[in-house]
């Protein structure tokens, strides 16, 4: 999602926060580190499949050990040439119980040069009736350069058209042996965007009387019929799409990357610049977490809305940049980001979402086992603030996820509460620590790092389990 997107869509946020208010619970204070203790025995830790990662099947850094540990996994293209069933299979894409392709909802690519699918050349026959765009312009190719394509939208009010789209994708997904579809672009939202005015007009003059918006339900609803499982991405802008479809996707509201500029040698390469991680992505000049929760808030409140028409849960998307390590002046090898996953999986918790985290630049790096750890079900309307700092808390049936503000200082704080069991050790997964617990509450430890090239202190996110 865009910046621009982002800001844009602020107003309407800040117009609803006050959709539900956190519980207002003593659940923690402030202590000395002298309280903070160690167990002297062990527990066992309990694991379940992680809910959703992304693969890129032909990369050298793709495992299918690794895909084949979640229970919705998104490899490839619904019209990718070079996926197959055989090609699934071998990269361990089919032991997930949603196996689930690639495709972009409102439009299609036509190649200027080069072979066409017979769908698409189907379609660009019957383009005054097909498409909402006949005569171009192709405003998406040439805003990102794309030579080599010309950029068609369906038209869903095309009887025909819808049949055949519907007909189509089904037909892949099956060729392809994928039992699912991840559509980018989900909502009605685009026709809204100044460089596609051309299209909003068409629509307007020609069918007066009738929503896009409805036909992009209708289109979901048609699939949902033919047994497809559905994952958008952002459907969430018409909030009635939610309805329609099985789970929905968000992209950088909790954590993206940003670009550091500066001569260094990263991994034994020099470069000028790098990617880091900007845990506020929200606004330009966001420094709080509480930016991102208000999205959060907003998103549960839908995910509540839609439960009785099947929607299941929102997928937070976090873009993540790898933690660099100083190995001499002026250079740096990179590793696991391991703060940055943690806060991203955390904050999506207080809304007992799913969380993913891609480390772009190696993904190699994104894999943690904080996805398999079981938690069980949320208890609790909602999180809570918490007494001890600037922060936040979600209780779950086996353990809790905690969320902090960033501080300059080591923080010790004592939890208690009801929903934590009476047992005498609580797991540390952060810190791979088992603390002693008791019936006054356990005491954690909160130590804050240090972005390498900022020096500024980043927020954290904690998992505990019992």
């Amino acid at each position: 999602m865009s910046f621009k997107s982002l800001y844009s869509y602020s107003l309407f946020v800040l117009l609803t926060q006050s959709a539900f208010a956190a519980e207002e619970l003593k659940n923690s204070k402030l202590v000395d580190a002298t309280a903070f203790k160690l167990s002297d025995t062990k527990g066992i830790i309990h694991y379940v499949k992680g809910a959703y990662a992304t693969g890129v099947p032909f990369s050298k850094e793709y495992d299918k050990n690794w895909i084949e540990k979640f229970q919705i996994v998104q490899v490839g293209g619904v019209n990718d040439a070079d996926i197959t069933p055989q090609v699934l299979r071998k990269k361990g894409v089919l032991k997930s119980k949603y196996h689930i392709g690639y495709d972009w909802m409102p439009a299609f690519y036509y190649y200027t040069s080069g072979v066409n699918r017979d769908f698409v050349q189907y379609l660009l026959a019957e383009k005054e009736q097909s498409t909402l765009n006949p005569e171009g312009p192709f405003v998406h190719c040439k805003h990102n350069g794309y030579a080599w394509c010309e950029d068609y939208y369906y038209n869903y009010f095309d009887k025909n058209t819808f049949n055949a789209r519907v007909d189509n994708l089904v037909a892949h997904l099956k060729k392809k042996a994928y039992n699912g579809v991840f559509f980018d672009w989900a909502s009605s939202k685009f026709l809204s965007e100044p460089e596609n005015k051309m299209m909003y007009n068409f629509v307007k003059t020609h069918y007066p009387k009738q929503s896009y918006l409805e036909q992009v339900h209708k289109f979901y609803t048609a699939l949902h019929k033919r047994g497809v499982f559905i994952v958008t991405n952002q459907a969430f802008r018409d909030n009635a799409l939610l309805a329609s479809v099985d789970y929905d996707m968000t992209e950088s509201y909790i954590t993206t990357v940003e670009k550091f500029q500066g001569s260094m040698q990263i991994d034994g390469k020099n470069v000028k610049e790098t990617d880091i991680t900007r845990y506020y992505p929200i606004y330009a000049n966001s420094q709080t977490i509480d930016d991102s929760l208000s999205f959060l808030k907003l998103l549960d409140s839908y995910k509540k809305k839609y439960r009785k028409d099947g929607f299941k849960n929102f997928i937070y998307m976090n873009y993540l940049a790898p933690k660099y390590v100083v190995i001499a002046s002026g250079q740096y090898k990179t590793v696991k980001p391991k703060n940055a996953i943690y806060y991203g999986y955390a904050m999506g918790k207080l809304t007992a979402s799913i969380v993913y985290g891609e480390v772009q630049q190696n993904r190699v790096l994104e894999r943690d086992e904080i996805y398999f750890y079981d938690l069980g079900k949320p208890l609790g309307n909602t999180y809570q603030p918490l007494n001890a700092l600037h922060g936040y808390i979600r209780f779950f049936e086996k353990g809790f996820v905690l969320v902090s503000s960033a501080y300059k200082r080591r923080k010790f704080i004592k939890v208690f509460s009801d929903f934590i069991p009476k047992k005498e050790k609580i797991y540390d997964a952060y810190n791979n620590k088992w603390l002693l617990n008791s019936r006054e509450g356990v005491v954690i430890e909160l130590d804050f790092e240090k972005d390498v090239f900022t020096k500024k202190s980043l927020p954290l996110g904690r998992v505990f389990l019992y």
